[in-house]
């Protein structure tokens, strides 16, 4: 019997972007910003790099540099790949959908 390979499709096509974005991290009672670049948009989350140690589970707050008056509730779902430069990548899901706010 033959095994089905064929990967699970994705909600939405992911669109190739390279865009400063700020990672707002929570730390207690303070927000920390994390510059970072986003690297693919869907409509339903992001692939980021960045320097921070993000974890699977936490949550975040994306900021588009132009325009710091929206922000994007994020879940960080998957992490790894670190590059040659130490910057992680992580895997966002957006919990508010407005992923027009990161596009030019």
């Amino acid at each position: 019997m033959a095994i089905d390979a064929s990967p699970i499709p994705r909600r939405s096509e992911r669109k190739p972007i390279r865009q400063a974005v700020v990672l707002m991290i929570e730390s207690g009672d303070a927000e920390i910003p994390q510059e970072a670049t986003a690297l693919d948009l869907s409509p339903h989350g992001a692939r980021i790099a960045a320097q921070a140690t993000l974890t699977p589970g936490q949550t975040l707050n994306l900021i588009q540099p132009d325009d710091p008056a929206h922000t994007l509730r994020c879940l960080v779902v998957w992490t790894g790949d670190v590059s040659a430069d130490g910057q992680e990548q992580a895997g966002l899901e957006f919990l508010d959908t407005q992923p027009d706010i990161l596009e030019n």
